[in-house]
């Protein structure tokens, strides 16, 4: 089949046609999804973000009447358990390897841990240098506010990167819920409160909403797309059609 337009002439083979309306119809069809899946995610990081701004609330309470706690603000009677502390090793901040300082705090309601993250430490290259966490809390109960989240993770998880080093502060690079608790012998909550950073007895602190893939990055991947599509469309033009020669 021919077609002409313009000063261009075009032949076309059905099955080639067909192949090239298919491949082009798939590319675009990804492209559009991966700007669908950035407006979901623009819309759950501003669900999260406005969680993270409403006043905090009582522990107990929260988990009593909330099922989607994460980001939440929180409020903790209690206190450090400065003793056994833990460093949740290999966290990278502005290309610095340092580790995340997670000190048990014991509530005064029902003296259950939960592990409360103080902030980024700056590690040694020597990992037998450890650095000083230790610090004198005030005598009595505390009061302090933190924000419910989920442990800190890493990219590549190595066998045994969930085993607490033995000694005290213990290093690790995953918490493990049922291991910490092991070490600590007492059961902890299957998440972290992180301190805000207008508390006082932390480190460097700034709390970022984690989502594995921001909206931009789907962005990136839907114009890589849609090049495929523009791309794959002028190869075709380019060897089916031909300029009419000037006669």
């Amino acid at each position: 089949m021919k077609l002409s337009f313009f000063n261009y002439s075009c032949k076309i083979n059905f099955i080639p046609f067909i192949a090239f309306i298919t491949v082009l119809a798939l590319l675009l069809r990804l492209g559009f999804w991966q700007l669908s899946r950035a407006d979901i995610k623009r819309a759950h990081l501003a669900d999260q973000q406005e969680k993270m701004q409403l006043p905090p609330v009582a522990l107990p309470h929260l988990l009593a009447a909330d099922d989607e706690w994460r980001y939440r603000q929180v409020q903790l009677r209690g206190h450090y358990d400065v003793a056994h502390q833990f460093i949740v090793d290999n966290q990278i901040i502005n290309g610095k390897v340092g580790g995340f300082v997670l000190t048990p705090f014991v509530l005064e309601a029902n003296n259950k841990l939960v592990l409360v993250n103080r902030g980024w430490v700056l590690m040694s290259k020597d990992r037998q240098q450890l650095p000083k966490i230790d610090f004198m809390p005030p005598s009595g109960q505390l009061v302090l506010n933190g924000i419910l989240n989920d442990f800190p993770g890493v990219g590549l998880v190595l066998a045994g990167a969930d085993e607490p080093s033995d000694l005290w502060p213990s290093v690790v690079q995953i918490i493990n819920s049922a291991k910490i608790a092991k070490k600590l012998n007492q059961p902890i909550f299957d998440f972290q409160v992180q301190l805000l950073p207008d508390q006082p007895n932390g480190y460097a602190r700034d709390w970022q909403i984690n989502t594995r893939m921001p909206p931009e990055k789907h962005i990136a991947y839907a114009v890589q797309w849609f090049a495929l599509a523009i791309t794959l469309t002028f190869l075709i033009f380019w060897i089916s059609c031909k300029k009419h020669k000037d006669e």
